[in-house]
């Protein structure tokens, strides 16, 4: 009988280990926007930030069976009136889009912010890196800001459904890619 208590709390254990090993791994894998960082040239409020775990396994498939993602990058900008409601300075999107080209056998990155907003790369790490990645956006003239005051800073990203080629619709109907979105993330600082 004792031995039969040992199994089952032993069975309960390993079924508790699998399903917190899951979770974990299910948290690890949400995406979110990480290095945030704002900064000045001689007359423009600049921002850089790149988005983690956007890429689940699923929607790398899709890509490389030239269905399109798309990120969208929400940006705000505040500034802080203490008691009154804050003031919204600017809001805006950002949009970046990414496709397989099977004949060129490259991917294709689209990036709304940049120069040159089309950019080839044979290369998926490369063109994941570009897809995840905001660099030095010009957000707002240092003019409209006032030194001393407080801002807030609020962004977001949010992947688009992916779109399967035209071709493919009829075969696999069934399958949807979820949207999925970060939480906004707030950076407060004083200029």
């Amino acid at each position: 009988m004792a031995a039969l208590a040992d199994v089952k709390t032993a069975l309960v254990m390993l079924c508790l280990s699998i399903c917190l090993a899951s979770a974990s791994n299910a948290m690890a894998q949400e995406p979110r926007l990480k290095n945030i960082t704002l900064s000045s040239t001689d007359d423009r409020m600049v921002l850089s930030m790149h988005v983690e775990g956007a890429f689940a396994p699923d929607v790398i498939e899709s890509i490389r069976k030239e269905a399109k993602a798309e990120f969208t990058f929400l940006i705000r900008l505040y500034r802080d009136r203490g008691m009154w409601l804050d003031e919204k300075l600017i809001s805006f999107e950002l949009t970046h889009s990414l496709q397989y080209d099977q004949t060129r056998k490259a991917y294709v990155i689209y990036r709304s912010w940049a120069t040159p907003p089309l950019v080839e790369s044979r290369s998926f790490a490369e063109a994941q890196a570009l897809m995840s990645t905001i660099k030095r956006v010009e957000i707002l003239p240092l003019a409209q800001m006032q030194r001393g005051e407080g801002y807030e800073l609020r962004a977001k990203a949010e992947l688009s459904r992916v779109t399967l080629p035209y071709y493919l619709h009829y075969v696999f109907y069934f399958v949807t890619l979820w949207d999925f979105e970060t939480d906004w993330h707030t950076v407060f600082f004083i200029y």
